[in-house]
């Protein structure tokens, strides 16, 4: 498998069906012994899972080295969780492996520059953690913790497919703003 194999929009079905053909070679099967709870295979299905992987996965710029790194974070995340990553979360993995940040580290940074520029204009590192703060900070005072950490992750889950699709706007520039004159306070 060529490891620099990139997906791109223009060759859909060839592209598709080279990555069903490495998720149903490699990923489903490390998937499997990884998370012994999870039947890959049920009913013979084996390639709609994988169908179903790669759709999500096409489009986003994911090369098999971006799929290697998300096999290796699922195998990393099956000491702690009993079910395997699903389309949408191996997806997402896929993006992390490309430098897409967590949604751990999105809300680190939130929650830093709300305690540390608490009212001041503020730093972002991602246009990523940008939005999603646009998207979830007016909601912080109203909703329950488990809630607004819950709309995190759904937020978080469609900008990454913005991220991935190259489709995420640029962190919008400041408006300078200068103090008008003293004298015009006496004009008019």
């Amino acid at each position: 498998m060529n490891s620099q194999l990139a997906l791109s929009q223009g060759d859909k079905p060839q592209a598709n069906s080279v990555l069903v053909k490495i998720i149903g070679g490699e990923v489903l099967p490390a998937l499997k012994a990884y998370y012994p709870n999870s039947d890959f295979n049920w009913r013979g299905n084996l390639t709609l899972f994988a169908n179903e992987y790669a759709s999500q996965l096409y489009g986003m710029g994911i090369i098999a080295k971006h799929v290697r790194m998300a096999l290796e974070s699922a195998r990393i995340r099956s000491a702690t969780e009993r079910h395997a990553p699903n389309p949408i979360e191996f997806k997402i993995l896929c993006l992390q492996a490309r430098g897409m940040p967590t949604l751990e580290r999105c809300m680190q940074e939130i929650n830093e520059q709300r305690i540390k520029n608490y009212g001041k204009d503020k730093e972002w590192s991602d246009p990523l953690i940008y939005w999603l703060n646009q998207q979830i900070a007016a909601a912080r005072a109203t909703l329950a913790d488990n809630a607004w950490q819950k709309m995190a992750k759904d937020r978080y889950t469609n900008l990454a497919d913005k991220y991935g699709k190259g489709e995420l706007e640029p962190i919008p520039l400041k408006i300078e703003f200068n103090e008008p004159p003293a004298y015009l306070k006496y004009v008019g």
